[in-house]
């Protein structure tokens, strides 16, 4: 049954935006152009912006996310220049200490008048933990333990006057923070695609943030989400992360799409790998780990391409089949691409019975 959904935009604070290309367009990862792209999404009615927390960037010819801005205060600056839209920011529950959290999202939350939401990150990020000296080695069992310490308390001081605290992970004596958010209890989310980070996210926060590489992955993980929330309460909210490449036919965009594969970071692409698991971390090497990203394309994940027709169609039948409560978008370019889904693909989503859930761009 169609429904209301939650609109938003990945903001590209990383430079090289999404694509690690040389051919990909040029994306500075500023504040101003960052700033154009939140008022631009404003303006055609997205309900909210996301920014990501990257500490460490993967190099390689394009430099892809070496210079990234901090989430929370970009968050923080586009609250006060924006009146409507959802200023959601990233936080690695591993790098940054929940009452300071705490504060720092209240503060942003009276900035935007009530608009702030935040995306947690539960794992951790190897890379930037060991230039930090941080040393975690932690499970993935031990990361949900402390994310869920961590959730505990953030909500604690967002709630009550002094918190006292005794966990495996975090200890607070007659801890005290205000002021209290605007809006008494900012939306948080979390990326998973495991039963048990998709059951932490049920259990603790509001919605669970996802990507496929496929219709069938978007579907399955979606369905996987909704039964895991139902089993702790059907609290759950769903978004999907999608790659939106336009086109003015199907060809055009496959043009684009060959245009961007042709100039693939490789030792970004070989960086990527061993942050995410793989073993890489030269390019030139013989691994067959290596080769496999050697040969890895600069657009993969959750790619919906086409023309505007195609494009709603497409992402019409995933919505409606994986049981989403949302899409976040990343595209090439946050102006002409950015206006052509807010223009031209979200109206025919409206059509398809897919809608907008707050057009005036109000927070999630």
């Amino acid at each position: 049954m169609p429904k209301p959904i939650e609109y938003g935009v990945f903001l590209p604070v990383g430079s090289g935006g999404w694509i690690p290309s040389a051919n990909a367009p040029l994306i500075d990862a500023s504040y101003a152009s960052n700033l154009a792209a939140t008022k631009l999404s404003e303006s055609l009615g997205f309900d909210f912006t996301l920014s990501q927390a990257v500490w460490r960037g993967y190099g390689g010819t394009s430099k892809h996310f070496d210079v990234n801005l901090e989430s929370i205060t970009t968050a923080a600056g586009l609250a006060g220049a924006t009146d409507s839209i959802g200023v959601w920011s990233t936080v690695n529950t591993s790098l940054l200490h929940p009452a300071i959290a705490a504060k720092m999202i209240a503060t942003a939350d009276q900035i935007s008048g009530g608009r702030t939401g935040l995306n947690i990150v539960a794992g951790g990020n190897r890379a930037s933990e060991s230039q930090m000296g941080l040393g975690l080695e932690l499970n993935n069992i031990e990361k949900y333990r402390r994310a869920t310490e961590w959730v505990e308390i953030v909500r604690a001081l967002w709630t009550e006057t002094s918190v006292d605290y005794q966990g495996e992970y975090f200890t607070l004596t007659d801890c005290q923070s205000d002021p209290k958010p605007l809006q008494g209890m900012p939306q948080m989310i979390c990326a998973a695609t495991s039963d048990t980070g998709l059951a932490f996210v049920a259990k603790n926060l509001d919605g669970v943030l996802f990507e496929g590489t496929s219709r069938e992955s978007v579907i399955e993980i979606g369905q996987r989400s909704r039964r895991i929330s139902q089993e702790n309460g059907d609290k759950l909210k769903t978004y999907c992360v999608f790659m939106v490449i336009p086109g003015d036919t199907d060809a055009d965009a496959q043009r684009r799409i060959d245009h961007f594969n042709a100039g693939r970071d490789v030792q970004a692409l070989a960086n990527m790998a061993a942050e995410w698991g793989g073993k890489p971390t030269d390019a030139t090497s013989k691994s067959h780990d290596n080769e496999d990203w050697a040969n890895a394309t600069a657009i993969s994940t959750g790619t919906v391409a086409g023309s505007v027709e195609s494009i709603s169609e497409q992402l019409a039948d995933m919505i409606e089949h994986a049981d989403l409560d949302g899409a976040v978008f990343i595209m090439p370019d946050f102006a002409d691409d950015l206006s052509v889904l807010g223009t031209e693909i979200l109206p025919l989503l409206a059509k398809n019975g897919f809608a907008q859930a707050a057009p005036t761009g109000a927070s999630l």
